[in-house]
């Protein structure tokens, strides 16, 4: 049934109070454990006041704490820190107890404000389990392009919510063919083309993603990142951080480089990329195969990733798989292709 536009209107007014009384909600609570954390500060502090030579300067740190016009965590930490320096020479257990305070904060707070780069959850793809490769007698070398054709097709029938998009992604399957056919297969709402917009394709993407789906956003070459990199640094890389792993947005941003052989559509700015997107896995695959390995390890994850395939892979033979959707590889640890002696 499809809704009228009072309903729609009427749905939108009750999601704005519902959102206004989760923040009042949020900032109340925030303030409530603020406060009684000062409370806390303040009573270890005022022990150490009635032994300590320095108990003037603690009582004028005791009423800044008290006085503070917007309370934060880091006003106690430097106050409890300036305390502790100033009582540097004495040795008492009232200083003892400020010390175990002090430390107490340092561990909450570099649990706060120093983890969930990555969601660490048991879906993370750092912990799929590995499956390895399986070749037989009907594993022919075909093009690079292929292989990945054939890793898009099987995950896309393997799993409904993937869905891909991007310049030329769609009616013509890509510039390298990696979806030649997949949306004649598919249809034209789960592998679609979209306009030259690199930061919108960005943002698409991690609007699906937030809703359940399992994007592939395409961004045509690695030189047309620099593009989307404001939503990419902003917004995904930090998705998790920024909500304490509340929100996941399983982002996987396709793309091609590394030829190197002219000014556009070969570039390989790796050190940028490397540097600005921390909070998503980069993922540079030697060759489609090791691509296609990629894409189910993360297609079977939770967090986002970038995978740079190599332009001159595409039409470079290489043996088909016989589990070409299923084959996983393991991500964060170097691959030995030869053992040295």
């Amino acid at each position: 049934e499809i809704s009228t536009s009072e309903e729609l209107d009427q749905l939108e007014e009750e999601a704005k109070i519902y959102v206004r009384n989760c923040q009042r909600n949020a900032l109340n609570s925030l303030q409530q454990e603020l406060n009684a954390e000062r409370a806390h500060t303040i009573d270890v502090i005022e022990d150490l006041i009635t032994t300590s030579n320095s108990g003037k300067q603690l009582e004028v740190l005791v009423k800044q704490l008290n006085t503070a016009p917007d309370l934060g965590r880091k006003d106690m930490v430097s106050v409890i820190r300036r305390s502790l320096w100033l009582t540097a020479a004495e040795n008492m257990p009232e200083r003892d107890r400020l010390m175990e305070l002090y430390q107490q904060e340092n561990e909450k707070n570099s649990d706060r404000y120093h983890s969930k780069q990555f969601s660490n959850t048991a879906e993370s793809p750092l912990v799929v389990p590995i499956q390895p490769i399986i070749y037989n007698e009907s594993s022919k070398p075909i093009d690079g392009r292929e292989i990945l054709n054939a890793c898009f097709s099987a995950n896309f029938s393997r799993d409904p919510r993937i869905v891909a998009f991007g310049e030329d992604v769609g009616a013509i399957g890509d510039v390298n063919q990696g979806f030649a056919g997949l949306q004649e297969k598919f249809g034209t709402l789960r592998v679609t083309d979209t306009g030259i917009r690199e930061s919108t394709i960005i943002g698409q993407g991690i609007g699906l993603a937030l809703r359940g789906l399992r994007p592939i956003a395409e961004i045509q070459y690695i030189d047309y990142l620099p593009y989307a990199m404001n939503v990419l640094i902003d917004d995904l890389t930090t998705m998790s951080y920024r909500t304490f792993g509340g929100q996941i947005a399983p982002v996987i941003v396709r793309t091609r480089g590394h030829r190197l052989e002219g000014i556009w559509h070969s570039g390989s700015p790796m050190g940028m990329i490397v540097n600005a997107l921390r909070g998503m896995h980069i993922c540079v695959p030697r060759n489609m195969t090791q691509a296609a390995g990629m894409y189910n390890t993360l297609l079977r994850g939770n967090e986002p990733a970038l995978v740079i395939e190599c332009l001159n892979g595409y039409r470079l033979k290489e043996k088909l798989p016989a589990n070409v959707g299923e084959f996983t590889v393991s991500l964060g640890k170097a691959e030995v292709v030869k053992a040295g002696t």
